[in-house]
């Protein structure tokens, strides 16, 4: 079996005195289009850092392609490109500026590629960076992104402040850049109906910790709705069922089928099943955040 994308082991940093990312282990395949959701905070832009290497980790480690970020910080930044509203372009005023001093870093470039992303996207090398919109800032960080001949692009939120056109030539620009299926994507988004339908692989992380990963069907299998009764006791805490809502004695439960049905009627003998339905990615996102599945007791390190 060939090696990973990403290889990520026991990955920690301390981000604020509120707030630490990981310990956190997650293997991500390569030639993938992976879909990193959770809700606002949850430490996606923190583990898409890490694993460019922009930003050190306290402990752990990351390979990409075998490259561990630590020590190989170079040839990670040769085979990787990151493309986030956080990064700013400003200081070279114009965006021909910025294509000229990002291209003369890397061998990699491919001018005519590059000429193609400026008429597809709308933008002129004479525009001044500061001047454009946020989308048109987005555009700009992916089209020097896209201009490269990359193994793994990191989007963090690429979509923000894209209109609906922009948005669909941009997955019709990753969906031509995996024809390689030596390359893969990570992207982070709030987009999941979007996400769902070209992701082939999901990562749910909730409070710096992974609440979920797996091939998206898969995932998407694993976990169901149940509409349930309740008798007189309270919903028994199990590993395989999170209470979601509750209203006298009818509820909402999320079933982890990793969990055998059997178990779970044993752990709540007087728990009716009257119904049960799949969710969409979006819906298992907020019933895994609302049941705090996968999130575990860890230490906060450094400084309080």
């Amino acid at each position: 079996m060939s090696e990973p994308a990403i290889v990520i082991q026991e990955l920690r940093k301390s981000v604020s005195a509120s707030f630490c990312f990981g310990p956190l282990s997650l293997s991500i395949p390569k030639g993938v289009i992976c879909a990193l959701i959770g809700p606002n905070g949850a430490g996606k832009t923190t583990l898409m850092n890490l694993v460019m290497g922009t930003s050190p980790a306290d402990g752990g480690c990351a390979r990409v392609f075998g490259c561990d970020v630590a020590t190989a910080t170079v040839e990670v930044k040769r085979l990787t490109a990151l493309v986030s509203p956080e990064i700013s372009y400003r200081a070279w005023v114009t965006v021909g500026k910025a294509i000229d001093f990002v291209s003369g870093f890397y061998p990699d470039w491919n001018p005519q590629r590059c000429t193609d992303l400026l008429r597809l996207l709308g933008l002129s090398r004479s525009e001044r960076v500061d001047s454009l919109s946020l989308g048109g800032r987005v555009k700009l960080s992916l089209l020097l992104a896209l201009a490269r001949d990359v193994r793994l692009l990191l989007l963090d939120e690429p979509s923000i402040g894209l209109d609906p056109l922009a948005r669909q030539q941009l997955y019709a620009e990753l969906l031509a850049f995996m024809r390689d299926e030596e390359r893969t994507v990570v992207i982070s988004s709030h987009q999941l109906g979007e996400l769902e339908r070209c992701a082939d692989y999901v990562a749910v992380v909730n409070e710096g910790q992974l609440v979920a990963s797996g091939a998206t069907p898969d995932l998407l299998a694993r976990y169901t709705e149940l509409d349930v009764l309740l008798g007189l006791d309270e919903l028994t805490a199990h590993d395989g069922l999170h209470l979601l809502s509750r209203s006298g004695q009818r509820a909402r439960v999320l079933w982890d089928r990793a969990e055998p049905r059997s178990c779970v009627s044993k752990a709540n003998a007087k728990l009716q099943i009257i119904g049960e339905r799949p969710l969409t990615l979006e819906e298992l996102l907020v019933a895994l955040v609302k049941s705090k599945s996968g999130i575990r007791w860890r230490p906060r390190f450094g400084a309080v």
